[in-house]
């Protein structure tokens, strides 16, 4: 059976320190000295909301932006 994605992979630092990196917003979601306290971060890591908007990965759901548009591209008109 194939090992499941790690939504946060972690990296260890030439520093000793680790890091952990949210694979949807990729910010740093923890630096620490062990890998195992990565953990308890990754469990409580929200994705910055504006952070996703700029990256056209977040569609509130009052807005009539699709998430995936480019930045010169014009909201689509409902014919109701």
């Amino acid at each position: 059976m194939a090992t499941p994605l790690l939504f946060y992979p972690h990296r260890h630092n030439e520093n000793g320190t680790y890091d952990s990196i949210c694979l949807k917003c990729f910010a740093t979601v923890a630096t620490t000295l062990t890998e195992p306290e990565l953990a308890f971060h990754d469990r409580r890591h929200i994705c910055d909301p504006l952070l996703l908007t700029e990256r056209y990965l977040f569609n509130p759901p009052h807005s009539q932006w699709p998430a995936t548009r480019q930045p010169n591209e014009l909201p689509r008109q409902s014919n109701d």
